[in-house]
């Protein structure tokens, strides 16, 4: 559990520096540098953080 808060902090806080240098380089000018600094930033924030497993067992359809 504490391992799942230590990655999700991490994945906030590169996504927040990501959202942070793109700004700053927008403001530059540097269109290109913006963009992929945002784009970083969506994988970072939007990525599935997987924290526990669920096993569903359906019952077997027969038939009549």
């Amino acid at each position: 559990m504490i391992m799942l808060l230590i990655w999700t902090i991490a994945a906030l806080v590169a996504g927040i520096y990501c959202i942070a240098r793109s700004v700053v380089d927008l403001r530059q000018r540097k269109y290109a540098w913006g963009a992929l600094g945002l784009i970083s930033a969506a994988v970072f924030l939007l990525a599935p953080v997987p924290s526990h497993e669920v096993s569903v067992t359906l019952p077997i359809a027969t038939s009549r």
